[in-house]
């Protein structure tokens, strides 16, 4: 109201033109409807942003970062205001799209919704935290000090140094060194194995990492940590000398993942069988079967096929797979070298599982705890990264105890 009195003073000695500029509304009147635009659009953009950092806080109990949250609030503005030039060619009343006055109108929209989706973002922070009683508590300063003098919480430091997983892919060196000398406080009281649960699941939840170990001493130091990311993809799941191939074809509504199933071919005239696979995953048109790697040569880039149910009755391994994808424990395969330390050894005093031996041409499956192990077998052992660790230093101290022959 203030910019209009003074808009109106000024005009009082230069009275306003009612043009082709403004399509024959005052200035008074543009500037009244642009002020409701710009602060309409923002009040639009603050609460898109109040939204966006509520959900994100609620679900995660962590502070969304303020870029997205004003990202997301200038996104729903910049929605409207394009709608509404495809729709009219104008983005406020009587201004041509390509003029000074609709720039800056978008101008003013674009500053006040960023200031409006940053107070947003605390605000919605702010009511998350009430809402769901999160209170966020650092592990130094006064409140940190405060909490340790009461014997009610105590500080937990990382390492400087932090290891990968075994079996695990590699967590990219950002994370590790953001990880490395990290301080972490926990509830005092607890015993060394619940503190070491404890700050697993801090580190993977706070920090995005898929596996984490922790190595604690008798007083509960943490002496190592080593982590890994989460596995992805197909390849994860693949066996020996198999591809996994996405082609065009629907598969029979019967077949469902980890089912064996044909490939033919699509054309008007014949069809003829191009391989048999195993159904991995579909989606719409494109589906994704495991064929072996010789067959990948038979599919034609352009081609489109058509998918049928094998007459055989599935097997338990796609089941087996995505168990083992979802528990801490995976799977590596190892070569038994000449002369190392798994040669002569039993299967059963390999840390970890054995599933498979593969020698020269035989694959025992499961084999017998005693099952000597050979220079150039190939061994699947399934086991927890701790137990990898111990098998690739050597056979460690966790050789089953139950195959070892006890002298009276």
């Amino acid at each position: 109201m203030s910019i209009a009195i003074a808009l109106e003073s000024v005009t009082a000695t230069h009275p306003l033109q009612t043009g082709a500029e403004f399509g024959g509304t005052t200035t008074i009147e543009w500037t009244r409807a642009a002020l409701l635009g710009i602060l309409g659009y923002g009040l639009l953009a603050g609460i898109g942003a109040l939204a966006v950092a509520f959900g994100y806080r609620a679900l995660t109990v962590r502070e969304l970062p303020i870029g997205p949250a004003v990202l997301v609030g200038l996104a729903l503005p910049s929605g409207w205001l394009t709608a509404e030039a495809l729709r009219h060619g104008e983005v406020i009343v009587d201004s041509p799209l390509v003029h000074y006055t609709s720039g800056t109108f978008l101008f003013g929209v674009l500053f006040v919704g960023c200031v409006a989706a940053v107070g947003g973002h605390r605000l919605g922070d702010h009511l998350a935290c009430g809402v769901y009683e999160i209170t966020a508590i650092e592990a130094s300063g006064p409140v940190a000090d405060l909490v340790q003098s009461a014997g009610l919480a105590i500080v937990v430091s990382l390492p400087g140094s932090i290891d990968d997983a075994e079996g695990y892919p590699s967590v990219d060196d950002e994370r590790k060194q953001e990880l490395a000398d990290r301080e972490f406080l926990l509830p005092s009281g607890l015993s060394v194995p619940e503190r070491r649960s404890r700050l697993e699941s801090r580190i993977e939840s706070d920090y995005d990492v898929g596996y984490v170990r922790a190595d604690l001493s008798e007083e509960g130091a943490v002496a190592t940590i080593a982590v890994g990311d989460r596995q992805t993809g197909v390849s994860p799941t693949l066996g020996p000398d198999q591809v996994a191939v996405a082609i065009a074809g629907d598969p029979s509504p019967r077949a469902s993942a980890g089912d064996p199933i044909e490939v033919w071919t699509a054309d008007e005239g014949s069809s003829r069988l191009v391989t048999t696979g195993t159904l991995r995953a579909s989606a719409g048109p494109i589906t994704t079967v495991v064929v072996d790697a010789d067959d990948v040569d038979a599919f034609e880039p352009d081609g489109r096929y058509q998918l049928t149910t094998r007459p055989e009755t599935p097997s338990d391994g796609h089941a087996l797979v995505s168990a083992i994808r979802a528990a801490d424990e995976t799977v590596v395969a190892i070569t038994v070298e000449d002369g190392g330390p798994l040669e002569s050894e039993f299967a059963g005093w390999v840390p970890g599982t054995v599933l498979a031996i593969d020698r020269d041409d035989e694959v025992l499956t499961v084999p017998a705890d005693k099952e000597p192990l050979a220079a150039g077998d190939t061994i699947y052992v399934f086991g927890t990264p701790a137990e990898l660790r111990e098998l690739a230093t050597g056979l460690g101290p966790s050789i089953a105890p139950d195959t070892r022959t006890e002298q009276p």
